[in-house]
């Protein structure tokens, strides 16, 4: 069990309901509440694709997620579903191939893990990228793991409070930061 500093937990909870606060909109929620449903659709019409599991399917997702734009991600995840080349890093694709029998144990960072979890359903899952690393006003694009833990549970109280899941907290500070639902 990672040991969290309730103060840093305190102020990234801060940091975020401030955001959501002053810069959210209705337009804003409702693309927050659909994010992740409509991931879990592709990641369903992958697994489809490939005769398999919708964790599989998210898992495969998640692997071509790093350092991509969705649009980009979905069109690779889809390229490998039906077994066509995929360019981009060779990482990616050992972790695309081994989520094929391994599911999310394939996928050892935590972000890729919360990723693929959040679009397999995991309302619970929150996922700590670059994004959500300016959200918190940290000055470095990947989290140590107490940093993830800190940022995870501050989504999670600010979305208690709110009286929606973490994962749609999270895609909503995401949109507010990144700009826009992509």
């Amino acid at each position: 069990m990672i040991k969290v500093n309730s103060k840093n937990v305190a102020r990234y909870s801060r940091h975020f309901r401030a955001l959501i606060a002053d810069r959210s909109t209705a337009h804003h929620v409702e693309s927050a509440s659909t994010w992740y449903v409509d991931g879990e659709r592709i990641a369903l019409d992958v697994a489809n694709i490939m005769g398999t599991s919708l964790e599989v399917g998210a898992c495969v997702i998640s692997a071509f997620s790093p350092r991509e734009r969705w649009a980009s991600n979905v069109t690779k995840a889809y390229q490998f579903a039906n077994g066509d080349d995929v360019a981009g890093l060779t990482n990616n694709m050992t972790m695309a191939n081994m989520s094929t029998v391994e599911g999310f144990d394939a996928l050892k960072g935590e972000k890729t893990n919360a990723f693929a979890r959040a679009l397999a359903g995991d309302s619970d899952a929150v996922v700590v990228d670059v994004w959500m690393m300016r959200a918190a006003r940290l000055h470095t694009d990947s989290p140590n793991k107490t940093q993830y833990a800190e940022i995870s549970r501050a989504v999670t109280n600010v979305a208690v409070s709110m009286g929606i899941s973490p994962r749609t907290c999270q895609a909503l500070i995401w949109i507010l930061i990144r700009g826009g639902a992509e």
